[in-house]
C-alpha cells in the first residue's frame, strides 16, 4: 500500500534503550528527502538507540537506524550517514540536507553498496589508515567470518597484501574465509593449540593484525608478529579484556594501535567509501546479505542484539 501523503512508515523508537516498532512517523519535508532503497542494520545502531553515542545524542520518539542508501529524483543511488534527528534511515523517506553523502557507482546493487557502510569503512581505513598496510606485508585478520572480516579478507588483497590470514571462531567458518581469498584460515577453537597452528600458516609472522575479536585470541595473534608489527584493535566480539605479555610486546616493539572510523573526517569516509565501492562494483568486493522487508525489521534487530544473524541484514523499506 502507497504511504499517505505527510506520513512515513517506519521503524520508531518510542522510549532510550528500547526496540524499534514499523509505524507512522510524521513525514521529513523539503527539498532534499529522498526515498530509502537499503539500510543496514550495525552494532552501532544499538549503542545510538541506548542513548550512549555522544555523537548523535537521541530523544525518543526517533527513527532507528544510522546509514543507508537513498534514491535522488533523477534515479542515481546515494549513499548517507548520520540523518538529522528525529529521522533515521530505517524509513521509507529520508532527509539528506546536514547527512553525510557519498557517491555509488552506477550499476552496483543498493543493497551491497548499504552493507558496505560502516562495515566496510571499518575495514577498508582501519587496514589502509590506521594499519598503514604497505604493498607485500603479510596480514592476520582476527573474526574474519563477520562482516567487517569478510570485507577485510578481500580489502587487505586489493591494498597490496602478500598473504592474509583469516582466524575464525569454528572450522565450519575456514572454507567461507578461503573463498573470500585468504591463503589461510584457522580456527581459534582450541586456544592450547591456538599460537601453534597460527605459525604453521604465516610463515615467518604477520606485519599488519587486525583485530575484531580481543579478549584471550589476540595474546596468540601478538605470537606470531614480527618485529615492529601493528595490531589495529577494531571490535572485541570475543570479550572486552585480555592479557597480554608485557615482554612480548616490548620484544618485538609491537604498536597496538585503536581504530574508529569515527576519528576520520567525514570527507576521508566518503572517499573510503566511494573506493570501497568501486571495488565492490568490478566485482572485487563482495558480502554474504539477508534482505529483510521494513515490517520484519524489529525481529531482525533482536538477532543484531544477540548475534544470531549469520549475514550483513539489510532493511528494505
Amino acid at each position: 500500500m502507497e504511504a499517505e501523503e505527510n506520513i512515513v512508515r517506519a521503524a520508531v523508537i518510542q522510549a532510550v534503550g528500547g526496540e524499534p516498532l514499523i509505524e507512522e512517523f510524521a513525514d521529513p519535508t523539503g527539498d532534499d528527502v529522498a526515498e530509502v532503497v537499503a539500510a543496514p542494520l550495525n552494532p552501532v545502531d544499538l549503542v545510538i538507540v541506548a542513548g550512549q553515542m555522544p555523537a548523535r545524542p537521541v530523544s525518543a520518539p526517533f527513527i532507528a537506524g544510522v546509514e543507508g542508501i537513498a534514491r535522488l529524483a533523477d534515479g542515481s543511488f546515494r549513499y548517507f550517514a548520520g540523518p538529522r534527528l528525529p529521522y533515521g534511515s530505517l524509513a521509507e523517506r529520508v532527509p539528506l540536507a546536514g547527512a553525510e553523502t557519498a557517491a555509488v557507482p552506477a550499476g552496483l546493487d543498493p543493497m551491497l553498496a548499504a552493507a558496505l557502510g560502516m562495515s566496510g569503512l571499518a575495514a577498508w581505513l582501519s587496514l589502509s589508515s590506521t594499519g598503514h598496510l604497505a604493498r607485500g606485508e603479510s596480514v592476520l585478520i582476527l573474526g574474519a567470518e563477520g562482516q567487517v572480516g569478510q570485507i577485510a579478507t578481500q580489502a587487505a588483497r586489493l591494498l597490496g597484501a602478500s598473504r592474509v590470514v583469516g582466524a575464525v571462531r569454528t572450522d565450519e567458518s575456514r572454507q567461507l574465509v578461503l573463498d573470500l581469498g585468504a591463503d589461510a584460515a584457522v580456527s581459534t577453537a582450541d586456544l592450547d593449540t591456538l599460537t601453534e597452528r597460527l605459525r604453521a600458516v604465516v610463515g615467518d609472522g604477520v606485519d599488519l593484525i587486525i583485530d575484531l575479536v580481543w579478549g584471550p585470541v589476540i595474546a596468540h595473534a601478538l605470537d606470531v608478529a614480527r618485529l615492529r608489527a601493528r595490531a589495529v584493535q577494531v571490535g572485541n566480539s570475543g570479550a572486552a579484556l585480555a592479557t597480554l605479555s608485557a615482554l612480548g610486546l616490548r620484544n618485538k616493539l609491537v604498536s597496538i594501535l585503536p581504530h574508529t572510523n569515527w576519528a576520520f573526517s567525514a570527507a576521508e569516509r566518503a572517499a573510503a567509501y566511494e573506493q570501497l565501492a568501486a571495488h565492490a562494483a568490478s566485482g572485487a568486493l563482495r558480502l554474504q546479505i539477508e534482505r529483510v522487508p521494513l515490517d520484519d525489521a524489529p525481529s531482525a534487530w533482536r538477532r543484531l542484539k544477540t548475534g544470531t544473524a549469520a549475514r550483513k541484514l539489510v532493511i528494505i523499506p
